[in-house]
């Protein structure tokens, strides 16, 4: 069996959901923290794991392996026989959950990170002015906006696919959570999308990682 160390924080949207995969499918593995913005851009970290400085990592029998949805699926091809967090055997449906995941690792992180970085991210960590009240609200007028697409794709759907619950949906939803408590958006503007929401945190391993992400923060505060 292949050695699986997880190169991650609990705080990190892109973090949170290959670890709930890792849990989900019940896969043995090491968790190795790292602290953004500090152990990610230390030389060590990027001259072994990810050159680029970003979390989270997969170590496979000392291969590394960087970007979220290409760990996942990773994940997926080597420990989801039975199509518990992606569709099996039907290469359609399968095609349609990684769209979900696609749209969560590109479109919507970049769109969320758009607005977290120079409101928040940059003058909390990098000493960059805080924007102006104007530029902040034009900001997250974007995000809603998106959050407004993704209330349409969703329709009236339980989920993005359909009736189950796949990991496009939970990389989405942890990515909107963290912009929720970040930038204090609410979602009753985009009812489907605030219904799916609420179903997808009651899911027992979100539930979890949504439990241990407060309380770091809790405990920084």
């Amino acid at each position: 069996m292949v050695k699986l160390v997880f190169h991650g924080n609990v705080l990190s949207p892109p973090a949170r959901t290959p670890l709930w995969v890792l849990k989900t499918l019940g896969v043995e593995h090491e968790f190795k923290h790292v602290a953004i913005f500090t152990e990610s851009r230390s030389e060590e970290y990027t001259s072994k794991v990810n050159v680029f400085g970003q979390v989270p990592a997969l170590e496979v029998d000392g291969t590394f392996i960087t970007q979220s949805s290409t760990i996942i699926r990773y994940l997926a091809n080597e420990f989801d026989k039975d199509g518990i967090i992606l569709p099996s055997g039907d290469h359609l449906e399968r095609a349609k959950a990684e769209e979900i995941l696609d749209i969560g690792a590109t479109t919507v992180r970049m769109s969320t990170l758009k607005a977290i970085g120079p409101i928040f991210a940059g003058p909390k960590y990098f000493g960059l002015e805080k924007v102006s009240e104007e530029e902040e609200k034009k900001l997250i007028e974007e995000v809603q906006a998106t959050f407004g697409k993704l209330n349409t794709k969703l329709g009236d759907k339980p989920y993005f696919t359909g009736d189950k619950l796949t990991v496009g949906d939970v990389y989405i939803f942890n990515d909107l959570q963290t912009t929720q408590f970040i930038l204090k958006i609410d979602l009753s503007d985009h009812p489907q999308l605030n219904a799916w929401y609420e179903t997808v945190s009651k899911d027992e391993i979100v539930a979890e990682l949504s439990k241990e992400m407060f309380d770091i923060i809790s405990q920084k505060e």
